[in-house]
């Protein structure tokens, strides 16, 4: 989390000056890489090797005058800072082309180190102004666009500019003379170009200066004191060394690629045009990567990716160790030929297969740096973020610089050992996959959350189509409490997956018995509570929650066996009245029936009914802590389901859908109006979500029972849903274990009937709430309200191991427990009246007497407390 306060939502004006500064920094980007790809075979053609001193030019900038740059992005509004870098770079382009009018190679490379300087005062200006122009909660999608549009105008610079001065050169003859007038041509256009930059920094709005330190001639030699501030915050360190070997790996492949090409083409004509076409290869993979991590962090910055991604670049780095390079070659015959023989080319597994592992590592490289770069920004302190990029800059120049020096190395090694120049090209290939697997590592011992939770939720996200509902509901700064449902083994994990935010558990110490659940606790922070010692364990999630933390604490205190609301606990009350954070009420729909919920009777041993069960999640109105107390949160949680469930059938296919059962029950309900049909669709889930009829099981009812026709959801929805069989009757007859449903026809039959096996019976007749005793009879009173399944008993579910309090599938003077997706509001009247997304507008009126007690039964006796 970041250390600020919470900011409000970009401003349209914001959001253009964003954008003005994206087109700036693409351009900026498109220059710097144009004119290298021109100087670069230029200086081939004369007799200069510039290809090694051009990455040491552009690195030394970022290390020479790194707190210069710093110093003046926090001392003037980065906007100002952009709009001078942009009035240099139009000089800076202006001179190179004077330069190499004048055919001197070293005032051109003086040029070129002088665009390499603008770009290091560029620099913490263009990334530093991310945040105050669009916030933290978009900081993760503006750095992957940043890093994007960047990476596409390096590839348009560096095709456009190889492609072109080759063209030219061969063209005039391709002898030394005609190579500076090759490449006036292309610089005079990139000159003309950086005019428009001016306008567009211009526009963007000038954002306030964040230091008043003066400028003394300490400023411009303080690299280890910004280096030592950057490094003093273990979080800050840690991404800036991930960053750094990002920007070195990138270096590597850079100059290896351009010396590649120049051994293939032995550095004479194609050599420009072979580099570019590597570059291009790693461009588009970079700007492809930087996209997709766009929009994977376009809710929230997520390091998981950033292991995932190192080991995908370890298997790129070996998988492209394997294939050939020198087929490559036959690109620069097929180029001519225009764009479709170049295509295919490309699509030829012997021609184009190099480069498509290029782009491959290119691509999984940016998947490891954007979430690392959207952090790291998000982290910085606001009065130093000129100062704490530069530092990173500085970092990043280190970085390159060693890679640099590592290529060399392995020349120097490949002449001891009389290996040819190509055959050690391709072995340093080894040695970037060995470093990206040390470096991911090493990231997942320090992010194994991070990592584990990407993982999980990439599946949980395919396994269960979790959608949301609410969710800007939760406060993405600052201390929650989270209070859901807990049906699940895995609600940490769909929680995970549904909350914007990252979300530290807290756990009943009962649970720790397991050794795989111990493992993950460790790695997830989760907090225990011991029943014996409660009291600490709340002391610690009030800490978490003044530190800023979403907390989520399951309030029933255990794992549902019914599918329905248990008990609350009363430990999140004083957590409440202490922390005074918000708590958040939650409901997740269409998690019974997984196999880690007690459907069936049992936890695990069950084959799924079907995978990818859809789930919804809803967060409830927050509620505020002074007034917090059991009867609100469960209020809370009830309306959320009313919520999720709602949000489950508001497509008009439900209204239209009409069920598969042919008798007179479901052809009745084709006739009525679609507000209805969607709310008997509704009321069919709801009775699925709990212990009491079997999804996929046989029940019986009597063919004369009036209550078929009555009740919808029951007879037409729920079985259509939930692939439950009707077996219809003429008279009850008494088969063991048997599912019986029906009201007082039934009823009336059952009382003159011997029992004598074991038969269960789900009474909705008018006295239902009125017990029936019979030897071996299970009887569920449950209710209905005009032709409305408002709640239901069943049999008592087995009995946790654990010390957890037993659960109740049914109690005397009770119409059942109350179905998930109803809440009740008193009306005006007085009467109680159940509120959904099976009801009207109205509700439903309850009957008189009815209250809802303290374990979510409806009953007609006092209220237990």
């Amino acid at each position: 989390m970041s250390r600020e306060t919470p900011q409000p939502e970009p401003t349209r004006r914001q959001w253009t000056g964003f954008w003005s500064m994206i087109v700036q920094q693409t351009q900026n980007a498109f220059n710097d890489k144009a004119a290298q790809f021109v100087l670069v075979p230029l200086g081939g053609a004369v007799g200069f090797a510039v290809e090694s001193w051009a990455g040491i030019m552009i690195a030394l900038p970022f290390i020479l005058f790194a707190p210069l740059a710093g110093w003046l992005s926090d001392r003037y509004s980065k906007r100002d800072v952009m709009l001078g870098a942009a009035f240099a770079q139009l000089l800076i382009l202006g001179w190179l082309c004077g330069a190499v009018y004048l055919k001197n190679m070293p005032l051109a490379l003086c040029g070129f180190f002088a665009l390499a300087v603008q770009s290091a005062f560029f620099s913490p200006a263009k990334i530093g102004i991310n945040k105050e122009l669009v916030g933290s909660r978009h900081l993760g999608f503006a750095a992957g666009i940043q890093q994007m549009m960047a990476m596409l105008a390096i590839l348009a610079g560096q095709i456009a500019a190889g492609v072109i001065y080759d063209k030219r050169y061969a063209d005039a003859g391709g002898t030394p003379d005609v190579a500076w007038s090759a490449a006036l041509g292309p610089l005079a256009v990139l000159a003309a170009m950086a005019a428009p930059a001016i306008f567009f920094a211009w526009i963007v709005p000038r954002t306030p200066s964040q230091t008043t330190e003066k400028l003394t001639p300490s400023v411009a030699v303080q690299h280890f004191k910004h280096l030592g501030a950057l490094w003093a915050d273990a979080g800050l360190r840690r991404a800036a060394l991930g960053i750094a070997f990002f920007w070195g790996f990138a270096s590597f492949i850079n100059l290896w690629s351009v010396k590649l090409a120049k051994v293939l083409t032995g550095g004479q004509e194609g050599f420009g045009t072979l580099s570019s076409w590597f570059m291009a290869a790693a461009s588009i993979g970079m700007a492809i990567g930087f996209g997709v991590a766009s929009f994977l962090l376009r809710k929230r910055i997520e390091l998981g990716w950033v292991p995932i991604a190192g080991l995908a670049m370890t298997v790129a780095a070996f998988v492209l160790f394997i294939i050939p390079p020198d087929g490559s070659l036959q690109l620069l015959e097929a180029a001519p030929l225009g764009v479709s023989a170049a295509v295919t080319a490309v699509l030829t597994p012997g021609i184009g297969g190099f480069l498509w592992g290029i782009t491959a590592l290119a691509f999984f490289a940016a998947l490891f740096l954007a979430p690392l770069n959207a952090w790291i920004q998000d982290h910085y302190p606001a009065a130093k973020r000129g100062e704490m990029q530069s530092a990173v800059n500085l970092q990043d120049c280190f970085a390159g610089i060693l890679a640099v020096a590592i290529i060399a190395g392995f020349e120097l090694l490949a002449d001891v050992l009389k290996i040819s120049p190509l055959t050690g090209l391709r072995y340093q290939l080894i040695f970037v996959g060995f470093s990206c697997f040390v470096a991911t590592a090493l990231i997942i011992r320090l992010l194994p959350a991070d990592f584990i939770r990407v993982l999980c939720i990439a599946v949980t996200r395919f396994a269960y189509q979790i959608r949301t509902s609410n969710k800007d509901r939760v406060p993405m700064k600052g201390g929650v409490l989270l209070l859901p449902n807990h049906v699940t083994y895995i609600d940490a994990f769909l929680i995970s997956t549904a909350c914007p935010r990252p979300v530290r558990f807290v756990m009943d110490d009962a649970f720790m018995e397991k050794r795989s659940i111990r493992i993950f606790t460790n790695i997830f922070e989760t907090m225990t509570i011991r029943r014996d010692q409660p009291l600490e364990a709340i002391r610690e999630v009030i800490r978490a929650l003044k530190k800023g933390d979403a907390v989520c604490l399951f309030p029933e205190g255990q794992l549902t066996r019914t599918g329905t609301l248990c008990e609350l606990q009363r430990g999140f009350e004083l957590i409440a009245k202490k922390a005074g954070h918000p708590l958040i009420p939650m409901w997740s729909d269409g998690s019974w029936g997984s196999i880690f919920s007690f459907e069936r009777n049992c936890f695990f041993r069950k084959v799924p009914h079907r995978l990818n069960q859809g789930m919804t999640f809803a967060f409830g109105e927050p509620i505020e802590s002074r007034t917090a107390n059991l009867g609100n949160v469960r209020d809370g949680i009830m309306l959320a389901s009313s919520e999720a469930i709602q949000q489950r059938f508001q497509g008009r296919s439900w209204a239209r859908r009409r069920p598969s059962a042919k008798h007179p029950a479901a052809r009745a309900f084709r006739q009525i109006d679609e507000a209805a049909r969607r709310r008997m669709w509704a009321n069919g889930h709801q009775i699925g979500m709990v212990n009491a009829l079997q999804q996929r099981h046989t029940f019986h009812v009597l063919k004369d029972e009036p209550i078929i026709h009555e009740l919808a959801g029951l007879f037409v929805t729920f079985p259509d849903l939930f692939r439950a069989e009707i077996e219809f009757h003429d008279s009850f007859i008494a088969e063991p274990e048997a599912t019986w449903v029906g009201g007082d026809l039934l009823r009336s039959q059952l009382l003159s009937t011997q029992i004598n096996r074991r038969i269960t019976l789900y009474d909705f007749g008018s006295q239902a709430h009125k017990p029936i005793e019979r030897t071996g009879l299970c009887h569920c009173p449950c209710l209905a309200v005009d032709g409305t399944v408002v709640s239901m008993s069943m049999p008592h579910p087995p009995g946790s191991t654990s010390h957890f309090e037993p659960q109740l599938g049914h109690i005397p003077h009770s119409w059942g427990k109350l179905l998930p997706g109803w809440h009740l509001q008193a009306a005006a009247d007085g009467t109680l009246r159940a509120h959904g997304p099976a009801a009207p507008d109205d509700g439903l009126p309850l009957p008189d007497g009815c209250t809802l007690d303290a374990a979510g039964f409806l009953t007609d006796a006092p209220q237990r407390v």
